[in-house]
């Protein structure tokens, strides 16, 4: 009788905590306690790559299951999982969730650019069928911007702050939850089960970070016999494992519409994955044998900048621009601007898109005089009710230039 009791008060106590009721500030909460006395532990993955298949395998067979932090834009990409892949993962219990576009590092970014890597790597995953609810900060890079582009891009939470031992089943804020180091090559077994006994000690949530599987391949890479002795122990402690998403619970909240940006998203041309190295969110037409393009480290600001040199033909040819795309990087119209150096004269060339989704043909502004040193290019195309532009510097005639720092005023 007494034994009855007490489970009956236990219960009580537990449907009072309010664990799984979002708070007045519409935070989620986790939806249930870890369910075991001796807390939770959550075993995340990141980036995609495609060796992480293997870990997987090693979860399931153990009747765990783990969180993939995926980016939009390299599945598919040779080393990393392909869709069909992500797919069996998410049938074998495993969540899908999101690490942004371009693996961009978010405080750095304006808000705008903020909720195109965010809300567009979401939307990107949706479209493969997918349910992300959990976000992970690249580079556990976060701050207030970045919580706020995660929460508006409907994710119920972001891992962020790396050094923290365990974070509590109820997190203070669950848009930057804590983590222990990353485990690399160099963490030893006994290190990642001292993070596995914090959390049982604490009673709290050790949420675990991996990126590759393989021996010697580099600082990040977690050994395969590490790995699966980890798991078993793991197996055998007093712990539940559960994926993030389950942890804290939440509905699946939908992806807002992206709105034409009112800035150049990439516009010191940092962020690079996509076809022949062109900057993410650009485009790039008109090679041929006597055009050449390419990034080099002699920027005006940040690592990089765009070098182009043309020795024949029409240079106007060799166009980087905005991408001419519905509005997730062509951003509204407005003045030009770019940085640029040159051996001959240059001159912006633009083109404007209607709200029916119509692109019109490429105009060109005034010349720019040649300029041996870093020169601020302006100017403010006709808008002739345009809804987007996209637009780019081209030289005049055959020579050299290099372009950073482009903006619209």
């Amino acid at each position: 009788m007494r034994r009855v009791l007490l489970i009956v008060m236990m219960v009580l106590a537990a449907g009072c905590s309010g664990q799984g009721a979002a708070s007045s500030q519409g935070v989620p909460r986790p939806s249930a306690t870890p369910g075991q006395a001796g807390g939770v532990v959550s075993l995340t993955f990141d980036d995609g790559l495609a060796r992480q298949e293997r870990m997987a395998a090693e979860l399931t067979t153990r009747g765990m299951t783990g969180t993939f932090y995926v980016l939009g834009t390299r599945v598919q990409a040779p080393g990393y999982l392909d869709q069909a892949r992500l797919a069996q993962l998410a049938q074998a219990g495993h969540e899908i969730g999101g690490h942004t576009r371009t693996h961009a590092r978010l405080p750095e970014l304006h808000p705008d650019e903020q909720r195109r890597e965010v809300c567009g790597d979401r939307s990107a995953l949706e479209a493969m069928g997918f349910t992300p609810r959990s976000f992970a900060y690249p580079f556990h890079a976060v701050n207030a911007a970045a919580e706020a582009a995660v929460r508006e891009c409907g994710y119920n939470s972001g891992r962020g702050k790396a050094g923290v031992a365990a974070e509590r089943t109820t997190p203070a804020d669950p848009y930057d939850l804590n983590t222990p180091l990353a485990v690399g090559a160099r963490t030893t077994l006994p290190e990642m089960q001292q993070y596995v006994l914090a959390a049982e000690q604490r009673k709290g949530w050790a949420i675990l970070v991996f990126h590759d599987y393989c021996d010697d391949c580099g600082p990040l890479g977690v050994k395969p016999a590490v790995f699966t002795v980890f798991l078993d122990w793991l197996k055998s402690r007093p712990v539940a494992v559960r994926t993030v998403g389950d942890v804290i619970g939440g509905e699946t909240r939908p992806v807002p519409p992206l709105k034409a940006p009112s800035i150049v998203l990439n516009a010191s041309l940092e962020n690079y994955f996509g076809k022949e190295g062109v900057p993410d969110c650009w485009q790039l037409d008109g090679r041929s044998d006597k055009a050449t393009f390419g990034r080099v480290p002699q920027a005006r600001t940040g690592r990089w900048a765009v070098r182009v040199q043309v020795t024949g033909g029409d240079p106007g040819r060799l166009r980087l621009a905005v991408k001419q795309d519905d509005g997730e990087c062509a951003p509204r119209p407005g003045r030009l601007s770019v940085w640029y150096t040159s051996t001959v004269p240059v001159r912006f060339t633009y083109s404007t898109r209607t709200a029916a989704g119509v692109w019109s043909r490429w105009s060109h502004s005034p010349e720019f005089p040649a300029a041996p040193t870093w020169r601020q290019a302006t100017w403010t195309p006709p808008r002739d009710g345009a809804a987007n532009v996209s637009f780019g510097l081209v030289l005049t005639e055959p020579g050299q230039a290099t372009f950073d720092d482009f903006a619209l005023r």
